[in-house]
């Protein structure tokens, strides 16, 4: 086991329902971890063991076999915290954050307001989701919104201003940020820097291969270091090779690299 403590805030496992999912529709032209293309969960686990991934944080879409949420708790326990996703057009959203975290075995939420793959794509201080984010902040449970990134038709739902809005209107919900607001990069750092309970999962866009990473590290390295989360987006690339990507990316100083690789994902975890 690598000597860095990891968890990953973004890891889909090569298990149950991930299998019908369009990241495992690899081209054969392109690189991809083997664990991924033999869709082995032994593997996954070596190549979590090497790169030091001790926890994976796995996001459910909508879509998905709810049932792998409990399979996947029950095989892998402590090893995978399963992330429910939870649809704003649901008969009864609340009542799913009950069933599925609160009195189930997922460990926290996702939702995906700006995806174009939910029933109308909406930004994310529209007041379809704040019974969510009202349910999530009573039962002090952190939640992952995906915000930025390619999978929205219309770039404004990813302008920063609607996250700030929400922060202001939830101030002790914990929202962590997956693809990090992308591209949006700075913008989105000042909302972190007036609100302490908004972080940071760039994932995939803060590795060299894409534009932005390099205000993202500087960030991660000095003034939102305590705001930063690592993810690899696996299986899109090698655990280590991400976890090498944000290094490279310009995190050099070492206590940042703690922070982000385990600590701040720890704390909001409550995990030792």
């Amino acid at each position: 086991m690598a000597k860095r403590r990891v968890i990953d805030w973004r890891l889909r496992p090569p298990f149950g329902s991930f299998k019908e999912n369009k990241i495992y529709d690899f081209d054969p032209r392109v690189p991809a971890p083997e664990a991924a293309k033999q869709f082995s969960m032994d593997l996954m686990i070596k190549e979590m063991d090497e790169a030091g991934v001790e926890i994976g944080m796995v996001p459910f879409r909508k879509g998905q076999d709810t049932t792998d949420i409990a399979k996947l708790a029950e095989l892998y326990p402590n090893r995978f915290y399963c992330m429910a996703h939870i649809d704003p057009y649901a008969e009864d959203p609340v009542k799913d954050i009950d069933d599925m975290i609160v009195n189930g075995p997922a460990k926290i939420g996702i939702v995906e307001p700006g995806q174009f793959f939910i029933k109308k794509p909406v930004p994310a201080n529209d007041k379809i989701m704040y019974p969510i984010y009202e349910k999530f902040q009573k039962e002090n449970i952190v939640l992952t919104i995906t915000f930025g990134g390619l999978f929205s038709n219309d770039l404004e739902l990813y302008n920063p201003i609607y996250i700030e809005r929400v922060a202001k209107d939830f101030p002790d919900l914990k929202m962590v940020l997956t693809h990090g607001g992308w591209p949006y990069v700075v913008p989105i750092m000042q909302v972190c820097y007036q609100h302490s309970n908004v972080f940071l999962s760039p994932d995939f866009y803060l590795t060299p291969i894409n534009p932005g990473h390099q205000d993202y590290a500087l960030a991660a390295s000095y003034l939102l270091q305590d705001q930063m989360i690592f993810g690899s987006s696996y299986p899109a690339q090698y655990l280590q090779a991400a976890i090498d990507g944000h290094i490279a990316s310009g995190i050099a100083n070492e206590v940042a690299q703690e922070k982000i690789f385990w600590s701040n994902a720890a704390k909001l975890l409550g995990v030792e």
